[in-house]
């Protein structure tokens, strides 16, 4: 069951052609085969998904709540089972994305669609669980602190949240010797002792943070010359990898409210 409410037109990324883009309604509809139906995609999306619903499972989440959720990506894998759910984004275009892909994949817990502005969350409702993707990168420090604080109104005491964070020793190299506008959006690189220190001053203790696509140059290799051959040999092969260890690409950040 999908219900649609709009309670504010703002814009959820903070940047003019990422607004545009998540407006449009191709984008929307090819947003979750362009980027994560890959045999690289499809194992960091496997890896969110895990988490979030390791969360809902172990601490009794029973009312959760996702920000910036695009077309649903994770919410149509981890909802099935919850007492009521929250979508919230800018997008007109992905929310309505997000709800055929809830009816199409027969989700039966009663979610809420709203159009509104991370920085100006509506919501007064307490909640056991956050969860976003995609969002929190994408802003230098003190607009983050803005977003946690919006984010933990709506938690209850000992609530959770779950989002992503790029680690600087891998990104930072790759970054440097990227071609122009290759990286076209701003994303915050991190260290562990940083990432705990900002959710420290927001009001978050850190519970766990769950390495994502560790060897990632030798991950993007069997991407571009194996799985144009064989995406079933891409995928094993990258499940092999990626549990070699070193440094991730990134985490799936795990906390909770203070």
């Amino acid at each position: 069951m999908v219900e649609r409410r709009d309670d504010h037109q703002s814009v959820i990324m903070g940047q003019t052609d990422l607004r545009r883009a998540y407006q449009d309604g191709q984008v929307a509809r090819e947003y979750v085969g362009r980027r994560f139906e890959s045999p690289l995609g499809s194992l960091l999306h496997r890896r969110q998904v895990d988490v979030v619903a390791s969360v809902i499972a172990k601490q009794g989440v029973r009312r959760a709540v996702e920000i910036a959720p695009g077309p649903a990506r994770v919410s149509v894998d981890v909802l099935s089972g919850l007492e009521s759910a929250v979508l919230i984004d800018a997008s007109a275009q992905m929310l309505s994305e997000a709800a055929r892909r809830l009816r199409e994949r027969g989700v039966r817990t009663p979610v809420h669609l709203v159009q509104a502005d991370a920085f100006q969350l509506p919501l007064v409702d307490r909640h056991d669980l956050v969860y976003s993707f995609r969002l929190i990168r994408h802003f230098e420090r003190s607009d983050r602190l803005r977003l946690y604080a919006q984010i933990r109104s709506l938690l209850k005491p000992g609530g959770w949240l779950v989002f992503d964070a790029v680690n600087t020793v891998v990104s930072a190299p790759l970054r440097a010797k990227a071609a122009p506008g290759e990286y076209a959006h701003y994303d915050a690189l991190l260290t562990p002792g940083e990432i705990r220190d900002e959710l420290r001053e927001a009001g978050f203790d850190t519970v766990g943070l769950e390495g994502v696509q560790y060897r990632f140059g030798l991950l993007q290799q069997i991407q571009y010359l194996v799985a144009p051959r064989s995406d079933g040999l891409a995928r094993g092969l990258m499940a092999i990898v990626d549990k070699t260890g070193g440094p991730p690409l990134e985490w799936v950040v795990t906390c909770r409210r203070a």
